[in-house]
């Protein structure tokens, strides 16, 4: 009996030695762990900071400003005189195109001929003109979408109905509009210009000039206010239209593929039917008060 009770204990206490050599080679195998000094914490890896991407219109931005060149600008009034619309929408489109940026604007006259030039000197950030024919490698441009040719404004009991007809006829046009200018002249007409396009509009309206000429996307909206009616004749449709683009660096990738995404986001948001509306309504404005309202200066 004791002897069985010594072979049990015998055997339990090698099977327990067994298993404390094994726990003993498996503690051995694992790696040794870094001891952090008592009280300092851990720091995680570092992370690499992902590069910054070059702002659209730096330069724009740290000058405070938005320069634009527009092929025209009408002279100042004088001390005094009334504030009018000018022709075209290089206006609207430029504040536009600043508020996008948060930037305030500044235009300067520049033909398109000195664009490249003043583009590659920093003078503008961007420039406007009449498609991008000409233009040298490093000037690039973005189209804008918004395309247009001169239409006439004539009396409705005018017997006037083709460019033929005008040959000969008083043509009255904003200085700015040199497509319309041009266009007129190519008809044989006598062209007068104006200052501003209210200007010219007023002399057809009191008869002093048989036609005037507006881009024809912003003709429609004039004519449907009920005071243009006896005005809403016009000629067949002549000559191409021309398509504002913008001219920019070539080499400056940021602004070019953000000003294409503002382009695209003008189209979705109806931008050209909100701005040749507004001009028709600020001409035909205009108009009004230089025909009705008494000049206070005078």
């Amino acid at each position: 009996m004791i002897r069985r009770i010594r072979v049990v204990v015998l055997g339990a206490c090698m099977a327990a030695c067994g298993l404390a050599q094994a726990q003993s080679q498996q503690l051995s195998q694992q790696p040794p762990q870094s001891q952090q000094p008592s009280g300092q914490q851990q720091q995680p890896p570092q992370l690499q900071q992902p590069q910054q991407q070059p702002q659209a219109f730096a330069a724009a931005r740290a000058r405070g400003e938005l320069v634009v060149g527009v092929p025209y600008l009408a002279p100042p009034p004088a001390a005094g005189a009334k504030i009018r619309t000018p022709d075209g929408l290089d206006a609207a489109m430029a504040d536009r195109l600043g508020q996008s940026l948060g930037l305030p604007v500044r235009l300067v006259q520049l033909p398109r001929e000195q664009a490249a030039a003043a583009l590659a000197a920093g003078q503008v950030d961007l420039a406007l003109a009449d498609g991008a024919s000409g233009q040298p490698d490093g000037v690039a441009a973005q189209g804008t979408g918004y395309a247009a040719r001169p239409k006439a404004v004539i009396r409705s009991d005018t017997s006037l109905r083709r460019p033929a007809d005008v040959r000969g006829r008083s043509v009255c046009v904003a200085e700015a509009a040199t497509a319309s200018k041009a266009l007129a002249e190519s008809w044989g007409a006598v062209v007068r210009t104006y200052r501003v396009p209210s200007d010219a509009l007023v002399a057809v309206r009191e008869g002093s000039c048989d036609i005037g000429l507006v881009d024809d996307a912003v003709w429609e909206p004039l004519v449907r206010f009920p005071e243009w009616k006896k005005f809403s004749s016009t000629l067949a449709a002549d000559g191409a239209k021309a398509e504002r683009v913008w001219l920019l660096p070539a080499g400056d990738a940021a602004s070019r593929a953000w000003l294409g995404q503002e382009m695209r986001a003008w189209d979705r948001a109806g931008a050209w039917k909100q701005m040749t509306a507004k001009w028709a309504r600020d001409v035909a404005f205009d108009v009004y008060l230089d025909q009705e309202v008494p000049d206070c200066h005078g």
